[in-house]
């Protein structure tokens, strides 16, 4: 449904175009039965716009590393395991799938861990990052357009028009959101549940998809050439240029994730994983117009329209990454732990160094890497195209 603001612009435009007729018609002319040099056209039709999925990616780096250590396995003789791990933004996508992947194949390969190897894996949003979200697909369009005779072969002729459908999450984006989400579930209900020291309480993910509000506005102006300048059929080939506009919010897909667990020495860990991905693609666009037509005139005032047209600019999609990790610092008793395995994950509730086992290390967790916003994971090339087939009533005066 359009906003109240969409169709005030819309109105507006259309208002300025019939305003400005009002002011310039001659007042001998307005008064003759003969046919004038201006025309006033409404029309309806159908929409069609490409999706191009050309662009270049840009994904977030790794997370900076840091050294930490356990003591395995309690009985003796105890084994001091050092191990790297990475602060992460996130384990929806890049280097945090990555590492809990890393770290959990080679927790299987461990002959002394605590952990249990487990099969659940993460899977990384990076298609979705590296592709537009957002998708338009065939819909109608209504609008209006103005034409001024300048020589019986050429006509002026500005004109607007509005997209009627909004734009989509595709298909293509769709599976693999929902994979990431789930995977989610089944990756740290592996994790913390191979371990039967500890007690899960919470572990969610959701995926919460937005398909936005947007309509696409154009507003063109073209040169009309008449093929034959006699007659009551007219074809025509019209030349010109437009400005593809964007009015609303675009597409965008939220996933939130927590886990929630007991340690065996009782220290308590709330984590949370949150991202936004949104197409962030360019509001307004100019385009280059070919196109062409037919009018039928069934009076010398009045006609019929058919006419076709393709407008082609600049892909100007993009996809934007917010993230925001947040882990709960402060419970009691203060606690750490580490899988024992390199790269290692871990988890902490205390943002200074913790000992455990008789071994200090550092206590925050993995999941504390630096908050993302807007970034830009991918950006469009190539050519996005609109292809306009109307049909209208046109009044010459």
């Amino acid at each position: 449904m359009c906003t109240s603001r969409t169709r005030a612009r819309l109105c507006t435009a259309i208002a300025a175009c019939l305003i400005s007729l009002a002011t310039v018609v001659p007042p001998a002319r307005a008064q003759t039965n003969a046919p004038g040099k201006w025309e006033v056209e409404l029309h309806g039709g159908g929409l069609l716009s490409s999706n191009p999925t050309a662009g270049s990616v840009s994904l977030p780096g790794p997370g900076a590393a840091f050294t930490t250590a356990g003591l395995y396995p309690p009985p003796a003789p105890p084994v001091i395991v050092v191990a790297t791990s990475r602060y992460e933004s996130s384990w929806y996508f890049g280097d945090g799938a990555l590492l809990f992947n890393q770290a959990a194949t080679a927790l299987a390969a461990n002959p002394v861990a605590m952990t249990g190897a487990f099969s659940g894996r993460m899977v990384a949003l990076d298609p979705v990052l590296g592709s537009a979200l957002g998708g338009w697909g065939r819909t109608g369009n209504i609008g209006a357009r103005v034409g001024r005779v300048l020589t019986p072969r050429l006509a002026a002729e500005p004109s607007v028009a509005y997209g009627l459908a909004r734009p989509q999450i595709t298909p293509a984006d769709r599976d693999p959101i929902e994979a990431t989400r789930a995977r989610f579930i089944a990756a740290f209900n592996g994790l913390i549940t191979s371990n039967p020291g500890r007690v899960l309480k919470n572990l969610t993910s959701t995926a919460t998809l937005d398909d936005g509000s947007a309509h696409q506005l154009f507003t063109s102006g073209t040169i009309v050439i008449n093929l034959m300048t006699s007659g009551r059929i007219i074809p025509y080939a019209t030349i010109g240029a437009s400005l593809n506009s964007i009015v609303g919010t675009m597409p965008s897909v939220t996933l939130a994730g927590n886990y929630q667990f007991q340690n065996a020495s009782g220290s308590q860990m709330n984590e949370s994983d949150n991202v936004t991905v949104s197409d962030a693609r360019a509001g307004n666009s100019v385009a280059g117009i070919l196109g062409g037509g037919v009018k039928y005139q069934i009076s010398p005032r009045w006609g019929i329209r058919i006419d076709a047209r393709v407008s082609l600019s600049k892909n100007s999609g993009g996809t934007v990454l917010d993230a925001a990790p947040n882990v709960v610092l402060g419970t009691l008793p203060a606690g750490r732990i580490a899988l024992n395995a390199d790269p290692t994950i871990q988890f902490g509730n205390s943002a200074g160094p913790v000992t455990s086992l008789g071994v200090t290390s550092v206590a925050p967790s993995s999941l504390t890497g630096p908050a993302i916003a807007d970034l830009g994971t991918w950006s469009g090339s190539g050519v996005s195209s609109h292809g306009n087939i109307a049909a209208g009533l046109f009044w010459r005066f």
